[in-house]
C-alpha cells in the first residue's frame, strides 16, 4: 500500500495533504498496472497508457509510475520511443511480461485474498 505521505510535500497547503489522504492509490496503481500489462511483451509508453485511460487525468496516471517501479511491478530498461509530442518517452513493461513470467492460479487466489483484506 502506498503511504499517502509520499503523495505530497511537507510544505504543501493543507488541501494537498487532505487530497493525498483521499486518493485510493492502490486502486489507481492496479488500474495503471493492468493497462501496462495489457501491452504484453511489446511494452508501452506513457502516451499509450493515457490513451487507454481517457477518463483519468494525466497527473493521476503518471503519479502511479514511480510507486509501481519501486514495488517492482513495472520495469523500464532505458529503451525509448517517440511520443505524440515528438519527445522520447521511456518504454515500460509489467515485470511479469518483461521477465516472461506467467500468472498461476495461486497468484490469482492470492490477489483476490489481498483485495478482500484491503491490502
Amino acid at each position: 500500500m502506498t503511504n499517502p505521505k509520499t503523495l505530497r510535500r511537507n510544505l504543501d497547503p493543507y488541501t494537498s495533504h487532505e487530497s493525498a489522504e483521499k486518493v485510493d492509490t492502490n486502486r489507481m496503481e492496479k488500474i495503471v498496472w493492468s493497462v501496462i500489462d495489457s501491452f504484453g511483451q511489446n511494452g508501452c509508453i506513457s502516451d499509450q497508457v493515457q490513451r487507454a485511460l481517457k477518463e483519468y487525468r494525466y497527473s493521476t496516471i503518471t503519479a502511479r509510475y514511480k510507486a509501481l517501479k519501486e514495488k517492482g511491478l513495472v520495469v523500464t530498461d532505458g529503451t525509448y520511443k517517440r511520443g505524440r509530442s515528438g519527445r522520447k518517452q521511456q518504454k515500460m513493461w509489467s515485470s511479469r511480461q518483461y521477465y516472461h513470467e506467467s500468472v498461476t492460479q495461486e497468484d490469482i487466489i492470492q490477489q483476490m485474498a489481498e483485495e478482500q483484506a484491503g491490502i
